[in-house]
This record gives C-alpha cells, sequence and structure tokens, in this order.
C-alpha cells in the first residue's frame, strides 16, 4: 500500500502573498492638479489663468514655502500675477511640482531644447534641483552648433562646471568651432560673457 506524503507549507518561509504596486502619488496629485479640487491659490500669466494649491507648493519649493506661507506680501493672497515667465513653462514646471514628472520631448513642441533652457532658468528661480538637473542632463546630450551657445550660457549661469567642459570641449573641434563662430548665438555669447572668449582661444589654440 502506497502512502502519500503532503508537504506543509510553512507560512514563516512563504513570500508575501500580494503584489505591491508601484507608487502613483505622482498620479494621484496630477488628477488633484487637473481636478482643481480644493486649490486656493490661482496664478495670473499674460492672460492665462492657473490653479494650485499652496502646500502642494511649499513642501516642494523652498521659495513658494517663504512666499506663501512667510510673512511675504504673498502669503494672504489669493492670486499671484507673473510677469517673468512664460505660460507655457509654467504649467510644465507646475505639473512637475505636483507628479515629479515631464512630458515627452515630443509634447514640448518643435523647440524641446529651448523649453529645457528655459525651464532650467524657473528651476533656478524657484530652487527646484532635481528639476534643475534634469535640465542640464537634457542639455548635456544635446550640445551641437545650434545648441553650443544658449547651453553653454546656461552652464555659466547657472554653475554647471561639467556641462560648461562638454561645451568647450565641443568647441575644440575643428569642425564644430567653424560652424559655431558663424552663428548668432555665438555672437550674443561672446557679448554676454566675454571672459568665456578667452577659454575658448586656450581650447583651440588661437
Amino acid at each position: 500500500m502506497c502512502g502519500v506524503i503532503l508537504e506543509r507549507e510553512d507560512p514563516l518561509e512563504n513570500p508575501f502573498p500580494f503584489y505591491v504596486p508601484p507608487s502613483d502619488i505622482g498620479s494621484h496629485l496630477g488628477h488633484l492638479l487637473s481636478s482643481r479640487d480644493g486649490s486656493d491659490l490661482s496664478f495670473a500669466i499674460k492672460g492665462e489663468t492657473f490653479l494650485a494649491h499652496r502646500a502642494v507648493l511649499a513642501a516642494r519649493s523652498p521659495v513658494f514655502k517663504a512666499q506663501l506661507l512667510g510673512s511675504m506680501a504673498d502669503a494672504k493672497m489669493s492670486s499671484i500675477t507673473l510677469h517673468d515667465i512664460a505660460a507655457t513653462i509654467f504649467k510644465v514646471m507646475l505639473r512637475f511640482m505636483y507628479t515629479d514628472s515631464l512630458p515627452e520631448d515630443d509634447v514640448l513642441g518643435d523647440s524641446p531644447i529651448e523649453v529645457f533652457e528655459d525651464l532650467l532658468a524657473v528651476a533656478d528661480q524657484y530652487a527646484l534641483d532635481r528639476l534643475k538637473l534634469i535640465c542640464a542632463s537634457k542639455l548635456w546630450e544635446n550640445v551641437s552648433v545650434d545648441t553650443f551657445a544658449a547651453t553653454l550660457s546656461c552652464a555659466e549661469t547657472y554653475n554647471y562646471p561639467e556641462l560648461k567642459k562638454k561645451c568647450i570641449a565641443f568647441f575644440a573641434e575643428e569642425k564644430n568651432f567653424k560652424k559655431v563662430v558663424l552663428t548668432d548665438g555665438y555672437v550674443q555669447l561672446m557679448q554676454k560673457f566675454p571672459s568665456i572668449l578667452a577659454e575658448l582661444r586656450e581650447k583651440v589654440g588661437t
């Protein structure tokens, strides 16, 4: 007579029996922004209005925290008008503050690199360090004859020495600098940062 031996499962050895999904807080906060539920603050930018939540902005940006929750004048205002930022750039930055993500490059229009240049400026203004690094990495990946001047200007303005080194190394290649010096951006760069000219000349040996 044959017997059947049943192995007993030891619950102490079994893995957790349920799937733990990845965090979806960004999705929820993105929906909060889109739905406008509970919004207590509005931004007026060149004819467009954006609704937001003080607590979210203050949690994400020390600049907004001081502006919205501190003793500054805007702390008691329900509407803030911004003059020094494009509405399209503010919209991208605002969604990033809620979701910690950016749209795909093809969603950013015909000139995504210009968008990242502008985003880098506002990320610096509002102390959004992760967004600054993302923008800098996009500029790093797309150094070209057309983007050289603007990228080097960003590197110098927002203190990214490694990005500056990459731009200078790109310029040092003969096939590149012969084209770069003919661009309007290069002329404007030299007018804005004349000290860079000496560094570039040293690199190319002229």
